[in-house]
């Protein structure tokens, strides 16, 4: 019944990942950036050039606020969620969480390669992506690592998550 939050860098598979894990475990998935495009009817790079990040982040707390603890949730949080207010600390309160640790050059690729300009930190035309990313993560580390799970590689499976979250049988 736990929730089960994963967190990371954008591009990292929490959305993808997530959509598979919570059919695999017989859970609800929930992806805090639609969840937010659809409570303010904006993209997420819309709201951080009209209304600015902080307006963003407040938003992601209030969203993190309403989850109630063991409700069967899977969770892909923004890939900022963990390392704004006490949101980690939330997050722990309401579930478990895992950190999928993808390297920024896997992640870069992933973003170049979407051809979609939804992050609102990262352009894929921009030629300090590699390097911007790669400072978001020495930035972000410290909150991720405080997750109960830490999955690292380059392309984590669903396999690996199972491995860690609680078995159908035991949700």
């Amino acid at each position: 019944m736990k929730n089960i939050f994963l967190i990371g860098m954008p591009s990292s598979g929490k959305s993808t990942l997530g959509r598979s894990l919570a059919k695999a475990l017989d859970y609800h998935f929930f992806d805090m950036d639609k969840v937010i495009e659809e409570l303010e009817q904006m993209t997420i790079v819309e709201i951080f050039e009209e209304k600015g990040e902080d307006y963003f982040r407040k938003l992601e707390r209030k969203v993190l606020k309403t989850l109630p603890p063991n409700n069967r949730l899977v969770v892909s949080t923004g890939g900022g969620v963990p390392c704004f207010f006490e949101n980690m600390t939330l997050i722990k309160d309401r579930g478990m969480s895992i950190f999928l640790d993808v390297k920024p050059e896997i992640i870069a690729e992933r973003i170049v390669n979407s051809k979609k300009q939804d992050r609102p930190h990262y352009n894929t035309n921009d030629p300090q992506l590699l390097k911007n990313l790669k400072e978001k993560y020495q930035q972000r580390l410290p909150f991720y690592t405080q997750a109960d799970h830490h999955i690292k590689g380059d392309n984590i499976s669903l396999e690996a998550l199972l491995v860690v979250t609680p078995k159908k049988s035991d949700a």
